[in-house]
């Protein structure tokens, strides 16, 4: 069973080109079942693939035991002869003085460290222990807060962290219980979270409850459809932003690194999901990402393009800027936010980060 994951997870790596020979990896290790098993099958691919591997380990201090986590970690690394990296930081206070959620802060913050010990270490890529089960819980997760193809493509596996340094995840394509199999055969210890079973967090009660819910009562491949739903939406979704791209070179002015224009005419001729795709193009040139944009935030831009007049002013959350002009709506940063104008139709539906102002 151990050779059998480890040439599983060869041929994921052979066939996304995830790692190439001789790479310097960061492997992010919790000391949980997943990530120990990342590690193992990373060391059993060094004949072929030949990785210089280094083992990055955050305590986020949330909760007792984490230091024991980290010391297991460490001594991980030193069995195994690898070199590791720990931090500790305060993440709860970190998050509330920032005024993140603990779920999204946490990742924040866990993905900036992984990046930091990549850079500090020439590494090209990172590599995170998430299964198959983790992205059927995501696409479930999301389905039930609701959620467009974007959403539904949920945990690639690989993306760009930053210039030079990838993001790669070779066990996306492997179930949990094989996980599991192989670290019981090759005799495994790992360490088990307890806030895995805290029920005030979406992803676990999705986990714990309605995901055997489902197939209980209603479908016992559920998560098998749900990774292909993931899969057909990436697919889909690297299509549509072929196309966008193709657009953007002919509507789009980038007037400074800060400044967006997008044709009125030419926009208005493109089918809806291109349209989208422009917006998320554009913010995302201004920005940077796409945080806190919501579906309500693209039905205003439209707006904006269709409806409202010459002259109006739309905020969107992030410091992002649209103005309606008479060829062009220009996307920039906010230098003063516009305030809402009472004689404007619709700014009542807007979130206090999103304002409509007309001048």
């Amino acid at each position: 069973m151990s050779e059998d994951l480890i040439a599983q997870v060869r041929r994921t790596i052979a066939r996304h080109r995830l790692v190439p020979p001789r790479e310097r990896i960061v492997v992010a290790v919790s000391g949980g079942a997943d990530s120990v098993a990342l590690l193992h099958v990373l060391l059993g691919l060094r004949p072929t693939l030949k990785p210089a591997i280094h083992i990055a380990h955050l305590d986020h201090n949330l909760r007792q035991g984490s230091s024991e986590d980290a010391g297991f970690v460490r001594e991980l690394g030193a069995r195994c002869g690898v070199p590791t990296t720990i931090e500790r930081r305060d993440v709860g206070a970190i998050c509330e003085r920032r005024g993140w959620s603990l779920e999204d802060g946490a990742r924040r913050l866990r993905y900036e460290f992984l990046l930091d010990v990549a850079r500090r270490n020439s590494a090209g890529c990172v590599a995170l222990a998430h299964t198959a089960d983790d992205q059927a819980e995501t696409v479930l997760m999301r389905l039930v807060r609701g959620t467009g193809l974007t959403g539904l493509c949920a945990i690639p596996i690989k993306r760009r962290l930053d210039d030079g340094v990838w993001l790669v995840r070779p066990l996306l394509e492997v179930w949990r219980r094989e996980v599991m199999a192989h670290l019981q055969e090759a005799g495994l210890a790992h360490r088990e979270d307890p806030t895995n079973d805290d029920r005030r967090f979406i992803r676990n009660r999705i986990r714990r409850e309605l995901l055997p819910l489902l197939e209980q009562d209603y479908n016992p491949n559920i998560k098998k459809g749900l990774v292909q739903l993931a899969q057909l939406s990436q697919w889909d979704y690297a299509y549509l932003q072929e196309a966008a791209g193709r657009q953007w070179k002919r509507m789009a002015k980038e007037r400074t690194p800060a400044q967006v224009a997008l044709s009125v005419a030419m926009f208005r001729r493109q089918p809806k999901a291109l349209q989208r795709q422009l917006v998320r193009q554009s913010v995302l040139r201004i920005r940077g990402d796409l945080a806190a944009f919501e579906f309500r935030h693209w039905v205003e831009v439209e707006r904006l393009f269709f409806e409202r007049p010459v002259g109006t002013l739309l905020g969107l959350p992030g410091g992002v800027q649209l103005r309606r002009g008479e060829e062009r709506v220009l996307f920039e940063h906010a230098t003063v936010p516009p305030q809402p104008a009472h004689a404007t139709p619709g700014p009542a539906q807007l979130a206090p980060s999103s304002t409509v102002a007309v001048y």
